[in-house]
């Protein structure tokens, strides 16, 4: 586990960085750490990280370390947690008519709906479930603690395609979308500070109304920042 550089933040301190717990597969907590700083409006240096290392990665990875994951971040006073994990879903949409990956449910397409492949229903519900053993931080009710689960669809870079101008690239491959952001079809930890994290870092405004109003999975990540904002970055104690 990789605990190098946390600070333990007393919220009374404006100073000092809010701690965030990412549990994400690669890299790609990297990229979420950039995006909920953008969102949040505060610089990624306000922003204190923690993550398990490990060298697992892939669906199975971040469900089966889920339970260890948020007990840490809560049990290290982090102020929220970021679940990410990608749709993952491969499927030529443009090519065979369809709407999904049928082995890869995209969320907002069954709105109401628990479906037991859904990646996103399968979080949550596992998330709801934990919540319940969040109870030995004095003043931190887990019922309450801001957990945010991101599973862009299908993959991250597939919001930065978007930001370049590509609002239809979420119809495509995996591969394709990777080999179109990266120039190859797997990134390197290189990759993804040069090119994903400035691409992050460059969002306007109107970036982040295109994303809202193209990519239904950047809008539930975007709408769940919004309804944790106060919790994050308001001026409280840090138990």
């Amino acid at each position: 586990m990789d605990t190098s550089g946390l600070q333990v933040c007393s919220r009374g301190y404006k100073s000092m960085p809010v701690l965030a717990g990412f549990h994400a597969e690669g890299n790609d907590h990297l990229i979420l750490h950039a995006f909920a700083a953008k969102l949040l409006g505060l610089g990624e240096d306000a922003i204190a990280v923690d993550f398990i290392d490990s060298p697992g990665r892939g669906w199975h990875f971040v469900l089966d370390f889920l339970p260890n994951a948020l007990k840490r971040f809560y049990g290290k006073c982090a102020q929220f947690a970021v679940i990410g994990i990608d749709n993952d879903g491969n499927t030529d949409l443009d090519q065979t008519g369809l709407p999904e990956d049928p082995a890869h449910p995209r969320h907002d397409r069954h709105p109401g709906e628990t479906l037991a492949a859904c990646r996103r229903c399968q979080l949550a519900q596992l998330v709801d479930q934990l919540r319940a053993e969040l109870h030995w931080v004095p003043k931190k009710p887990g019922a309450t603690w801001p957990v945010l689960i991101a599973v862009p669809v299908e993959m991250i870079e597939t919001w930065l395609l978007i930001v370049r101008g590509s609002p239809n690239i979420h119809r495509k491959p995996r591969s394709i979308q990777k080999q179109l952001l990266y120039g190859r079809p797997v990134a390197t930890g290189d990759d993804v500070r040069n090119i994903a994290i400035p691409l992050v870092r460059g969002l306007t405004a109107a970036h982040i109304d295109n994303l809202r109003a193209v990519s239904p999975s950047f809008l539930d990540f975007h709408e769940q920042i919004e309804t944790a904002r106060a919790a994050i970055i308001g001026d409280a104690e840090c138990w």
